[in-house]
């Protein structure tokens, strides 16, 4: 029997590789004949071992856990066995001055991705301080002379738990500080935000930037479009019960059992816009809502403050049941959809409207305000 052919990655088969190049292609918004040797092409050069450094400012370290340990070999494990990580304190073997070296000679040499794990400190600069340097000056610095900034995570994005009121330490999201204190108006930041860090965001967001020779397209808050893109309620697996009409009032009560939506304990996917229910987490297993907990909108600036107390429901949501069966008649034949969203829509014509449904499949997942660096 023939050895089967390898890839260029320890231990993955050419066809193997050419599965996850196929499902990597879905996730950046790729598609026909040459999709797949596009994102090939592009892991093949990360083969080369692009340089990264990896700053650790006001955080938990639950970003570099996230993306470190995933478990399941797919495409992150991928990716993360062939980078080369230059500098990240908590995880590399140097210390001391010969850490400062390694810091130093990449970031000298210009040729190197920067990825940022936590708030910066503004206020009380001495809260992070890192070679006796403080969070802002290495930020400052390490910016200008990358390949690109990511900033992953809540914490980096908008300043995460660290930035909640009162925010004593004047803690800000690298995009914020650079383009405020910082001094640089026009700086681009990768806003790659959830609490904690998605490693399959990380990934994606590098490999389409190699693929498309340029960063993605951001939305107002920095995010890219093609993984923010839509809200968490779009793709919830709870979906259909929600157009059903079909809530969870109180958690261990008889619509917690049967899998209902949690909107009315506290579910912020109406208003969130993240991949949760694609990418998932735990090697792509699970997610807060598939295991009964509603979403905190935790991938939204400010979120501490704004989406608290987490379990009460989000004003403003239109549920189902809050529209009447002469309004809807009323307004269609109007010919108008003001006030009722199209979905909506489309449950009454197809008679699911205050009815039971099937919560709806998962058969369609997966498949920068700023501009590029």
């Amino acid at each position: 029997m023939a050895h089967e052919e390898m890839s260029l990655f320890p231990g993955l088969s050419r066809r193997d590789f050419l599965k996850t190049c196929g499902a990597l292609a879905g996730l950046i918004g790729l598609s026909g004949p040459m999709a797949v040797p596009k994102v090939a092409n592009a892991l093949e050069q990360l083969a080369k071992r692009p340089a990264i450094v990896w700053s650790c400012f006001q955080e938990c370290l639950g970003c570099s856990v996230n993306l470190l340990q995933s478990r399941k070999p797919g495409p992150a494990n991928l990716i993360l066995q062939q980078i080369s990580l230059n500098y990240h304190e908590a995880v590399m073997a140097p210390a001391g001055s010969q850490a400062e070296k390694s810091f130093r000679d990449t970031v000298d040499s210009k040729d190197f991705y920067y990825v940022v794990e936590g708030a910066v400190a503004t206020k009380i600069p001495e809260a992070i301080t890192i070679g006796g340097k403080t969070s802002m000056d290495i930020c400052k610095d390490t910016y200008q002379k990358a390949k690109a900034t990511i900033a992953i995570g809540t914490c980096a994005t908008y300043g995460g738990i660290q930035a909640a009121a009162p925010n004593p330490t004047g803690a800000k999201g690298v995009g914020d500080y650079l383009r405020n204190e910082g001094g640089i108006s026009d700086a681009v930041v990768i806003n790659s935000p959830r609490c904690p860090g998605n490693a399959d965001d990380t990934v994606a967001i590098l490999l389409y930037a190699i693929v498309n020779k340029k960063l993605p397209e951001l939305d107002s808050v920095g995010r890219p479009k093609f993984l923010f893109g839509q809200l968490v309620h779009d793709n919830c697996e709870r979906r259909g019960h929600f157009d059903a009409g079909e809530f969870v009032e109180v958690f261990g009560d008889a619509g917690s059992d049967n899998g209902w939506c949690l909107y009315k304990v506290g579910c912020k996917g109406p208003i969130a816009y993240a991949p949760c229910p694609k990418t998932r987490w735990n090697g792509n297993n699970s997610w807060p809502v598939a295991a009964g907990g509603p979403c905190i909108g935790c991938s939204e600036p400010d979120f501490w403050d704004k989406q608290s107390p987490f379990y009460e429901k989000t004003p403003g949501i239109r549920l189902p049941g809050d529209i009447t069966p002469t309004q809807i008649g009323v307004g269609l034949g109007a010919l108008t959809a003001v006030g009722i969203g199209a979905h909506f829509i489309g449950q009454a014509a197809t008679g699911r409207l205050f009815k039971g449904a099937p919560v709806e499949g998962k058969e369609d997942e997966m498949g920068p305000k700023e501009g590029g660096k």
